[in-house]
């Protein structure tokens, strides 16, 4: 599932509890920064992710300006379109399995920054962490094929902050300080722990 959201610190929680619903869901997530280096292009890297993607979930929320940034940022939106592109082509020629979700922080602010995207079924996060949880298991319920039902969301996000908790208890055995942890340059290492403590008896599906 590829996750198209900020990478900035102020989104840094947001993108935490994102990941873990996605996973405690029974989905892969999929991230842009999940790799590095030069022999992908980044837009390359973005398609390619975005094709082997059943679902995605954009967040177009960054669209204030500041004296410091007078600009708002754009890639969120031009990638959000790709997915929709993807959508429309695969059922164009009578694939209908792709489907993706638009996040916001502000409720219909979309109507005004992206309008041709009027009718879709945005959803606003408030910033809020707990809120971001509820409206991807919302979303994940809907596709997921099993007979057995995921959890709810007031569990999800139970066991994301037991998940937080354990994190600072083990992060001196991983050689790896919290502050380090939290960071983006560690999100690939906190994405194999969430996998690992997901699976176990206490946190598994």
């Amino acid at each position: 599932m590829f996750v198209n959201c900020p990478f900035d610190s102020d989104y840094l929680p947001l993108l935490h509890a994102l990941v873990f619903a996605i996973h405690d869901c029974g989905y892969l997530a999929r991230l842009a920064i999940e790799d590095t280096g030069g022999a992908e292009l980044r837009v390359d890297k973005i398609t390619r992710l975005i094709r082997e993607s059943r679902f995605s979930i954009h967040d177009i929320s960054r669209v204030d300006v500041t004296s410091a940034s007078p600009l708002p940022r754009f890639n969120m939106p031009f990638e959000a379109g790709i997915a929709f592109g993807a959508c429309r082509f695969d059922r164009a020629s009578g694939e209908r399995s792709r489907d993706f979700m638009l996040l916001e922080a502000q409720p219909y602010r979309d109507h005004r920054t992206l309008s041709d995207l009027a009718g879709q079924d945005t959803r606003a996060h408030e910033n809020d962490p707990q809120v971001l949880i509820r409206h991807v298991r919302t979303f994940l319920a809907r596709k997921s094929p099993g007979p057995a039902p995921i959890r709810g969301a007031a569990a999800i996000w139970a066991r994301f902050q037991r998940l937080q908790q354990a994190l600072l208890a083990i992060a001196g055995t991983l050689e790896i300080t919290v502050d380090e942890l939290m960071s983006f340059d560690y999100l690939k290492d906190l994405m194999n722990f969430m996998v690992q403590w997901i699976a176990t008896a206490q946190g598994g599906r």
